[in-house]
């Protein structure tokens, strides 16, 4: 499979745009030959392997991901997606399928998505014409991870147990976001003061 290909269907049939990023970070992108492609909600980063080598380094890559985790804006990092091209003969393939299950197993930083054939691209969400969540869709994953957390009947049976979790919860979405971990630490640790001087009343 050829990254070429891959680029194709993102800028021409989903509407990605290239990202070029100040000096330094773009430097370390282009050491490693990595892009970065967004659309209204989604971040999709993407390289061609052609060497078994080169995949076995992957490792690398995540780390410079992490850099552009770290800069993007805070809707795009629930939706981003490094898809790793491969770009082998037949023979080599085969001698790679259990670096791939490690690879997609490996949720650090974002998802990642080997690449063999246009077929392979189905199974990445944004980009499968039958997933739920359009393009231009933003899938809101802090709602919907407190909605589903709040579900349980032993939160939801216990009014008081509940505002307090609930009072967590929200602190925590409203600052983990933030670059300054001293600041959010600080609020949290106030808020979980604060219920237990409310729980020995």
């Amino acid at each position: 499979m050829e990254l070429i290909t891959v680029l194709h269907k993102l800028t021409n049939e989903h509407k990605y745009k290239n990202v070029v990023y100040k000096e330094e970070l773009s430097s370390r992108l282009r050491e490693q030959n990595l892009e970065v492609w967004i659309n209204n909600q989604k971040c999709m980063i993407t390289k061609e392997y052609t060497s078994k080598a080169q995949l076995n380094n992957w490792y690398i890559d995540q780390i410079v991901i992490s850099f552009i985790y770290d800069v993007i804006e805070a809707k795009y990092r629930n939706n981003l997606y490094f898809l790793l091209v491969i770009n082998l003969n037949e023979n080599e393939k085969k001698e790679i399928s259990f670096l791939i299950n490690e690879i997609e197993k490996d949720y650090k930083v974002c998802r990642k998505y080997t690449i063999l054939s246009l077929e392979d691209l189905q199974r990445v969400p944004s980009l499968n014409s039958n997933f739920g969540h359009s393009d231009n869709a933003y899938f809101d994953f802090d709602n919907e991870f407190k909605k589903d957390l709040f579900k349980t009947e032993d939160i939801e049976g216990n009014n008081d147990f509940s505002k307090e979790i609930k009072e967590i919860v929200d602190t925590y979405f409203e600052f983990y976001d933030e670059p300054n971990d001293e600041e959010r630490n600080k609020v949290l640790e106030q808020t979980l003061i604060s219920m237990v001087n409310k729980n020995e009343n």
